[in-house]
């Protein structure tokens, strides 16, 4: 039962090419097989499109509304031009009526991360990073002060963070 208490929130953090999205839809699919209501926050540098040339919401856009929403029975999604960059918090205080936040990125603002490892260089983000609550690699870590899981372990990154955030599955 959700309660007004605040979202627990994981971040996948790494390199590009490191596994954050192939390892968070496999997290994602396995909360959501277990009951649970999941929100995902995708931070992408780039400028991402998904109002497509020629449908109707982009026509809105283009004639100049600052914000466009679309709603069917089953999803609703909504486009806003920004004045100014949206922050992380601003972004989490939009979300609602979940049991968790899996984020992609955000590695400096979101409160709890996964590191993602391919390389031992990027075991480098270690010094700039805060609150890493494991690591999951591709690589053997011996003598890791860090809670390690092979990259392709869901299962126990799964179990780790039901334990540590929801406890025993909704179902």
């Amino acid at each position: 039962m959700l309660t007004d208490k605040k979202i627990p929130i994981v971040s996948f953090v790494g390199f590009s090419g490191s596994g954050k999205t192939t390892l968070m839809t496999k997290v994602i699919l396995a909360f959501k097989q277990k009951g649970f209501r999941v929100a995902t926050i995708k931070h992408d540098a780039h400028r991402f499109e998904i109002d497509h040339q020629g449908k109707d919401t982009w026509k809105y856009s283009q004639a100049g509304s600052d914000v466009v929403i679309i709603n069917s029975l089953e999803k609703v999604a909504m486009v806003e031009h920004l004045q100014k960059p949206v922050s992380f918090s601003e972004l989490v205080a939009k979300i609602n009526n979940v049991d968790i936040i899996f984020v992609e990125g955000y590695k400096h603002e979101s409160p709890e991360k996964i590191l993602l490892v391919r390389r031992e260089e990027d075991l480098e983000l270690l010094n700039e990073l805060g609150n890493v609550i494991a690591i999951a690699s591709s690589l053997p870590l011996h003598n890791c002060a860090y809670t390690t899981f092979d990259i392709d372990n869901e299962k126990g990154i799964v179990e780790m963070i039901q334990s540590k955030y929801l406890g025993e599955s909704q179902l």
